[in-house]
């Protein structure tokens, strides 16, 4: 883990289903950079929340 990271929820859409991924990162962007790289471009991300 990096120095300030946090929780974040994104909600991903893929083939007419939805998933929700749980992701620490930095802040909103990057948690978006890290789901694209992990899993694909070819996943249509919906929502991203912080965690509390």
């Amino acid at each position: 883990m990096r120095c300030g990271t946090k929780r974040f929820e994104i909600t991903v859409e893929k083939n007419g289903r939805t998933a929700v991924k749980e992701i620490c990162a930095r802040d909103q962007i990057d948690a978006r950079k890290i789901c694209r790289r992990m899993f694909g471009h070819d996943e249509k991300i919906t929502s991203v929340r912080q965690k509390k």
